[in-house]
């Protein structure tokens, strides 16, 4: 995240995001073995940084090796998806509930001369990538959505409950898939992404309530890509 992480990103973390990206978005086929050396050739990279990449993403359970052959996704039911997503709520309904509690404590502070800095900065960051989510989705591109989104939501846990937190909810995000086809999910994107800009609102008023509501809402994006919005 960019303004967690380190500013310039080693290749081994480039290649990390671009496949996670690509197997959250459903790009990468669950029943094909890859190797290292085609993905490096496919993304440009050189093997080392690749071959890095999945092995951390090996050692997350997000993807298995297959000796002598390369590396093919764990599989992941929708019975397993809903867990996932279940799990991400339990984390992400606290995370935001404290974030609107030091909403409130902020505001009462808001008159003296030592105001939440630290809380208006974090909110700063978190209205800028859901917007950036928000243009992507707006302009079709999936990857920067997703990509922003990610980083949103690990912003959301970090801000909210800690590093452990985000680093959990991650974790299980990366082993979310997309199980409907590109137009059903392309119906869903701009509505949840622009949910995003919403829950930050939300947050900056303390309204914790409408935030958890939202929140969870928003989680169950991979399940809503098989509704229409009608439906929701």
């Amino acid at each position: 995240m960019e303004s967690i992480r380190q500013p310039t990103a080693s290749l081994r973390e480039q290649a990390l995001a671009i496949i996670r990206d690509a197997i959250t978005a459903g790009e990468l086929d669950e029943d094909r073995i890859y190797s290292a050396a085609g993905l490096a050739k496919q993304l440009g990279m050189s093997l080392s940084p690749v071959r890095e990449a999945m092995m951390a993403l090996v050692t997350e359970g997000t993807v298995e090796a297959v000796p002598n052959r390369g590396f093919r996704l764990v599989p992941v039911t929708e019975a397993d998806l809903e867990e996932i997503t279940r799990v991400r709520i339990l984390l992400a309904v606290p995370a935001v509930r404290e974030l609107c509690g030091r909403a409130a404590g902020s505001m009462e502070r808001s008159t003296e001369a030592d105001p939440d800095t630290r809380f208006g900065a974090e909110v700063e960051q978190l209205r800028e990538q859901a917007e950036a989510t928000v243009e992507a989705a707006e302009s079709g591109d999936r990857t920067e959505f997703f990509t922003h989104d990610r980083r949103f939501h690990e912003a959301l846990l970090e801000f909210g409950l800690g590093r452990r937190a985000a680093d959990i909810s991650l974790r299980l995000r990366d082993q979310s898939r997309i199980f409907q086809p590109k137009g059903a999910v392309d119906e869903v994107i701009v509505t949840s992404a622009r949910e995003l800009t919403v829950i930050v609102d939300l947050l900056e008023e303390g309204r914790a309530d409408e935030a958890a509501q939202l929140v969870t809402r928003n989680l169950y994006f991979f399940k809503r890509t098989g509704q229409s919005e009608a439906d929701d």
